[in-house]
Formats: structure tokens, C-alpha cells, sequence
């Protein structure tokens, strides 16, 4: 039978698969940095999210808490979300919502933090000092957009109409011209279809 390997020589070759691993790691890296980057003014589609959230951003986001109380309200509220990237990939159904829908609501002010899954921050001024973390911090990330309207007027956070009509008629327009492009296209190759 085979003789057991020395401990040091157990040790000598896990270092040696670790160094290994490490140097493949930081290779596959720099091979995905040289393929493009993720600019918030790129296309929709070229989008590949690569944000890593500070250690800020995370405790900011563990810190989520509502009142006791259940029919709670505030006067102002805050979306604390991601830019760039993670806007166009994952939270894309808040991107158009930012600047149509939300501009209905004249009490919801939108906070760009890099990395920061979207929360909702209900606060009874209309600006806090830095780390303050309000009245409540809701996760909406998972919610869709019916949803997050829905909680901001059921929080006290009122709708405008006229502002509303005007948040439709821009995300109609939006649509109508996303439409006539993608007919565009059709129409100069015919293979395209959705």
C-alpha cells in the first residue's frame, strides 16, 4: 500500500493549488474587464451588472425597519437605488418608472447610491442628515411597480393627477417610439420578429 504523504508536503501542495486557483481567478477577471465595461449610458441590452456593493451599502440595506404601529405614515419618501448597470439589468422595470412614474409623486425623491438594491425610505422631513435612516426602510426590489405605488399612497406619499397624466403621456410616448423603431428594423430585415 502507498505510504501517506508528509504533513509538510500536504501543506507545500494545498498552497500550491490555492496560488494556483487565485492566479486562474484574477486572469478570468482581467479577461472580463477587456471585454467592456458597464457605463449607464450604454444600451439596455449590452448590459452586464458587475457593481460590488460597499460594505456601507450593505449595512445601509440590513437596516431595514417599519413602525409598530400599522397604519403608519410619513410625509416624504425616499427611493435609495443602483445606477448604471444593475438599473438596466436587474431593477430595468424601475428604470422608465424613475423618470415617468415616479415623477407623479412630488413627496419621492430618488437617491442614486452604486450597488444598492432598490429601498424605499419613508422619512417626515423632506431631507435627513447623512445615515439617518427615517421613519421606515421598506425592500421593494422584489416588488413590481403597481406594488411600490400602491405602498407609497398607502403610506401617506398622495399621487398628483395632473402630474400623473403628464407621467403617462411621457411613458405613451416613449412606447409609441419604441414601437415605430422596432418596425424599423423589421421592416430593413425581415428576419428580425420579437
Amino acid at each position: 500500500p502507498a505510504q501517506p504523504m508528509p504533513w509538510h508536503r500536504q501543506g507545500a501542495r494545498a498552497a500550491l493549488m490555492i496560488a494556483a486557483m487565485s492566479l486562474s481567478l484574477v486572469v478570468c477577471e482581467e479577461k472580463q474587464e477587456e471585454e467592456g465595461s458597464c457605463k449607464a449610458s450604454e444600451a439596455i441590452e449590452k448590459v452586464q451588472p458587475r457593481y460590488k456593493p460597499s460594505a456601507a451599502t450593505l449595512a445601509a440595506f440590513f437596516k431595514l425597519h417599519e413602525p409598530r404601529e400599522l397604519d403608519w405614515k410619513a410625509e416624504f419618501a425616499v427611493l435609495e437605488i443602483t445606477d448604471g448597470c444593475p438599473l438596466n439589468g436587474m431593477y430595468r422595470r424601475f428604470k422608465h418608472w424613475i423618470s415617468e412614474g415616479a415623477t407623479a409623486f412630488p413627496k419621492l425623491r430618488i437617491k442614486t447610491s452604486p450597488g444598492m438594491d432598490p429601498i424605499m425610505q419613508f422619512q417626515d422631513a423632506e431631507t435627513v442628515p447623512e445615515g439617518n435612516l427615517g421613519k421606515a426602510r421598506v425592500d421593494v426590489s422584489e416588488m413590481e411597480i403597481e406594488e411600490v405605488e400602491e405602498l407609497l399612497q398607502r403610506r401617506g406619499i398622495a399621487k398628483d393627477p395632473v402630474l400623473a397624466d403628464k407621467a403617462e403621456a411621457t411613458k405613451q410616448a416613449r412606447l409609441t417610439k419604441e414601437e415605430q423603431a422596432r418596425k424599423e428594423r423589421e421592416s430593413q430585415d425581415p428576419r428580425i420578429s420579437r
